[in-house]
């Protein structure tokens, strides 16, 4: 039995990435493998910069924050090197809050993601929305530290539970994590969690899905130096490239061209707006073998995809199981996790990515979400050697 099955995530505290990670004021972590050039990142990013600046008091407006990133003062670095998975064009800086998620059942490095902002965007959405300085601050001085107390007197929080919670019901646990959002509101109140906190939570469905990519991260890492090295441990997009690394040589990251996702757009944007290439750690979801894998069993979300031309190759998905490798006994389906990339090319199935569609112009933010499929030959190289 592969040891990914046997990991237990739990959450365990709340730190900040000063503490966690070592981070230095003007350091930065971004998703994905490195970029091109640090100094001119995507507009998505760029945008996510521009407001963690403000939002650190660096810059004092946004053509400051601009200079500081042009002229290289401003270091950013891919999130995954450093134990970190941050979602879309979310920023990580020293004072970003972060979610620790560790292991119950060894002592394996622990893995974290960004605290979500609560009822409404944050950074990840790649745009300069003045609200979201807002949501940050809120962010820092009260979920944060609500959280924090909270798990240092109630102890760490199992995640297989909750998870399994929301598959049982519907979630694709990437596109769709509202019954598992509701699980997690449900423990938090029964162990005593303030009526702000359960609240704050509730009103926020996706709040578990950074929860989750940091408990998915930690699970395919320990598969990392184990005896199956084509299983894929990493992955990510930055908008210009979208990677993944595998368990024989994850510091290596194998990369194409970020296609943008493809699907239904949010009423209000206009069908001729830019979609930003596929951006995001959060991919190490789909990987583990949920997410796209998932679609089929996740049926809300597959017929939202389905009721729009640009997502109708959503449906394609009948060989998206047999990408996967071993059946987890927590699971009442015993669906399987772990994606070799031999099978993409034994298949013929190119695995899929659920995204959210960001503007390319930084400005638009959030304009739907879809499905990213990377090219089956990135998998193929991959599993070569």
């Amino acid at each position: 039995m592969p040891k990914l099955v046997d990991v237990r995530p739990e959450l365990r505290g709340v730190q900040s990435a000063g503490q966690a990670l070592g981070l230095e004021p003007r350091e930065m972590l971004h998703a994905g493998p490195p970029l091109t050039d640090a100094r001119r990142p995507p507009l998505t990013l760029e945008s996510s910069v521009v407001m963690t600046c403000l939002h650190e008091g660096w810059a004092g407006d946004e053509a400051a924050a601009l200079a500081l990133l042009r002229s290289g003062a401003l270091s950013l670095h891919p999130a995954q090197a450093r134990g970190c998975v941050t979602p879309l064009a979310a920023i990580v800086s020293a004072g970003t809050p972060l979610l620790v998620v560790g292991d119950g059942l060894s002592d394996m490095p622990s893995m974290v993601a960004p605290v979500s902002a609560v009822r409404g965007a944050d950074t990840r959405m790649g745009s300069r929305d003045p609200d979201v300085l807002r949501r940050l601050r809120y962010r820092d001085t009260v979920v944060a530290p609500a959280l924090s107390a909270w798990l240092e007197a109630a102890g760490p929080l199992a995640l297989w539970p909750m998870a399994a919670a929301g598959l049982v019901a519907g979630d694709d646990l990437h596109g769709s994590t509202q019954y598992a959002n509701e699980a997690l509101v449900a423990a938090l109140a029964a162990r005593g969690a303030t009526p702000e906190m359960v609240d704050d939570v509730a009103a926020t469905p996706l709040f578990f899905l950074t929860l989750w990519m940091a408990a998915s991260a930690l699970i395919l890492r320990a598969a990392e130096g184990g005896n199956m090295p084509t299983l894929v441990t990493r992955a990510g997009g930055n908008g210009e490239q979208f990677g993944i690394a595998l368990a024989g040589d994850p510091n290596q990251w194998l990369t194409c061209a970020a296609d943008p996702p493809a699907g239904p757009r949010l009423a209000a944007v206009p069908q001729d707006t830019a979609i930003e290439g596929a951006i995001g750690d959060s991919a190490v979801i789909d990987m583990l073998g949920l997410g796209g894998q998932r679609l089929a069993h996740a049926p809300a979300l597959r017929g939202a995809l389905l009721n729009d031309p640009a997502g109708k190759h959503a449906d394609d998905l009948g060989a998206a199981q047999s990408l996967l490798m071993w059946p987890h006994p927590l699971l009442a389906d015993q669906w399987p996790l772990g994606l070799d990339a031999r099978r993409v090319g034994q298949t013929g199935c190119s695995p899929r990515v659920m995204l959210a569609m960001l503007g390319r112009d930084g400005l638009s933010g959030l304009c739907g979400r879809g499905v990213y499929s990377p090219p089956a030959g990135l998998f193929e190289a991959g599993s070569r050697g």
